[in-house]
């Protein structure tokens, strides 16, 4: 049995690996770059306003978390970030914590949910793509030196 569960607590250093990942910046500035974005974004912590975030539980074990945006005067949504735990990877956990998180939108009457993907999160993009997201945008970038 999957489920979502409402007793999310940001991971510092699972946010301040992702950014550090998507950056390519280093380890001791991604974690201050990630406690910065998250006193920026959840000033309220998981209190704030328009935020919903969840634990992902199967069978009673923690196997990740989800955290969306809503905003109600545009009634959209944003996926700010999604992680299953790796060894539950490929098994349907993050079809369905979406799909679970999509019900909720619906009943709340949001119409429309929005995320980003980095290029190289082939696993992700390929998610998404099954379950109906569509391109609406693409960034591109071109490393003009290695450093």
């Amino acid at each position: 049995m999957r489920n979502l569960i409402s007793t999310y607590v940001i991971r510092l250093p699972r946010y301040a690996k992702s950014i550090a990942e998507n950056t390519k910046i280093g380890e001791q500035q991604a974690l201050e770059t990630a406690e910065q974005k998250l006193k920026s974004l959840l000033p309220e912590g998981n209190n704030t306003p328009g935020h919903l975030l969840f634990n992902v539980i199967q069978d009673n074990t923690f196997i990740g978390y989800i955290w969306i945006k809503i905003s109600d005067e545009t009634k959209q949504a944003f996926l700010y970030e999604i992680y299953i735990e790796e060894q539950f990877r490929s098994k349907g956990n993050g079809t369905l914590a979406i799909q679970l998180v999509e019900e909720l939108l619906i009943e709340q009457g949001i119409k429309s949910f929005n995320l980003h993907v980095f290029g190289h999160h082939t696993g992700a993009f390929k998610l998404y793509e099954r379950i109906g997201f569509n391109i609406v945008g693409i960034n591109m970038q071109k490393k003009l030196s290695s450093t």
